[in-house]
């Protein structure tokens, strides 16, 4: 019999599980504009009632703007196939999994009971870590860096759980948001650069 696991999660975290059945509802369309067949096993592996989200727009929302972070991270990629990927309030995306590379590093960031939950879904590897731990806490930046430059910062949803002296802080201790990044042009070039969905405007859940 297959377990399945049961969450506790806190309001905000909660809304983590949106892009995620929402990746899962599109995968199983005939015709999909996005395809994730990893969503779709992570439903099916937690004990948790998603049709309530049926029918709600900020599903194909999210598919939507994850597809646009997919483009950007892509992009990031293929000019940096070596550099590494942070993801501040990973939730249980996918992304990894989707854009892997073979050779690119990863860098998962979420609250702790987000963070246990993704633990029991995903593995860390050698090019992959995950970090529990708030946005705001400076704890996790050396972490980072054990990594390859150069690194992306992608925050999709995040920023808006943040009061504005704590978002303004953060941005600016990180790398400077922006909706349309222009990568570096040779691989392995450092710096950071960081795009963010809520700088962009994005107001939606998660």
């Amino acid at each position: 019999m297959t377990v399945r696991h049961r969450i506790t999660l806190g309001p905000a975290q909660e809304t983590l599980l949106i892009p995620l059945y929402g990746r899962a509802v599109e995968t199983r369309k005939r015709h999909p504009i996005a395809s994730d067949p990893r969503a779709v096993e992570i439903v099916e592996a937690i004990d948790y009632d998603f049709t309530k989200f049926d029918g709600e727009r900020s599903l194909q929302g999210s598919v939507l703007r994850g597809m646009v972070f997919d483009h950007w991270a892509a992009g990031f990629l293929r000019a940096n196939p070596g550099g590494t990927v942070v993801e501040i309030g990973a939730g249980l995306n996918t992304r990894f999994e989707r854009l892997d590379n073979g050779t690119c590093h990863w860098v998962d960031i979420d609250l702790p009971d987000a963070m246990e939950l993704r633990r029991k879904l995903f593995a860390p590897t050698d090019r992959r870590s995950m970090i529990a731990a708030s946005v705001t806490d400076d704890t996790w930046v050396p972490l980072v860096h054990e990594h390859p430059a150069p690194y992306l910062f992608v925050a999709e949803a995040v920023l808006i759980y943040l009061t504005e002296p704590t978002r303004a802080g953060r941005s600016a201790g990180s790398a400077t948001v922006s909706p349309a990044p222009a990568w570096p042009s040779t691989p392995g070039a450092g710096g950071s650069c960081a795009v963010s969905s809520d700088a962009a405007g994005d107001g939606a859940t998660r």
